[in-house]
């Protein structure tokens, strides 16, 4: 994918949740398939672009994919998707993820217990001090666009950001301090990102503070909080608050 594809125009479909998928997703999902399978014919696969199918619940490994995460990003030239990939172990969660952004060059990966890394191999490491004054929030663009947020971050940087797995990358990059949503979010959106900020030494929960679950018969959570280790109580409790205001709603 070449930047120039960012300026082109591309036809896209809205989906029965109604959110857009274009040839691009259908193409990278269908390829990822095509190659990631024989690697590991035991695991199962879920993907957004790929109709599920109910005996990957029988499975202990599963290969868990976004193949546009940031689809919306995508179609407005915007470079903040990527493609997001990782390999769960049912029983104890993501053992090796790739997050990669085909407009910025960037490719993070992680194995569990070996650390995260970008495409220079240099280690990815989330901040390691929390100030509130200072701090950078991720945020959605919707979330920004319906005025969430201000009223728990009124200090530091709010920056609105595509592509849950793209913001969970900068996270654990220290780009960032942490993300939140309030909305639902699907395991593909977060499992590969999950594992970049964990072995970052960062935290990810839904929004009860609850360990991110994975292979559910529903593969959704309500809520992510992504956040360094030293910002992450207070990020969940200002993601809490947020879902307390009567005028917030799911993006």
């Amino acid at each position: 994918m070449t930047r120039e594809l960012l300026c082109a125009p591309l036809d896209s479909r809205s989906k029965a949740d109604d959110s857009p998928v274009t040839a691009i997703d259908e193409a990278v999902d269908a390829y990822l398939h095509a190659h990631l399978r024989p690697l590991m014919p035991a695991a199962a696969w879920l993907s957004e672009e790929t109709k599920d199918q109910p005996d990957r619940l029988n499975a202990r490994w599963l290969w868990l994919v976004d193949p546009i995460d940031g689809t919306r990003s995508l179609l407005a030239g915007l470079p903040e998707f990527c493609v997001s990939i990782a390999l769960v172990d049912c029983l104890s969660g993501p053992q090796l993820a790739v997050v990669a952004n085909p407009s910025t060059g960037d490719v993070y990966r992680a194995q569990a217990g070996s650390g995260a890394f970008d495409q220079q191999d240099r280690a990815l490491r989330v901040r390691p001090n929390w100030q509130a004054e200072s701090a950078t929030f991720l945020a959605s663009r919707s979330d920004v666009a319906k005025g969430m947020w201000r009223d728990q971050w009124p200090t530091g940087t709010l920056q609105p950001m595509g592509g849950l797995a793209w913001k969970m990358a900068q996270v654990a990059a220290g780009a960032a301090d942490g993300h939140a949503t309030i909305g639902p979010r699907s395991e593909w959106d977060a499992a590969g990102g999950a594992l970049l900020v964990t072995e970052a030494g960062g935290r990810c929960s839904d929004l009860a503070g609850q360990a991110l679950r994975y292979n559910q018969p529903t593969p959704h959570y309500q809520g992510c909080v992504v956040a360094s280790e030293a910002a992450f109580a207070t990020l969940l409790a200002a993601a809490q608050a947020e879902a307390r205001r009567p005028s917030s709603t799911a993006p």
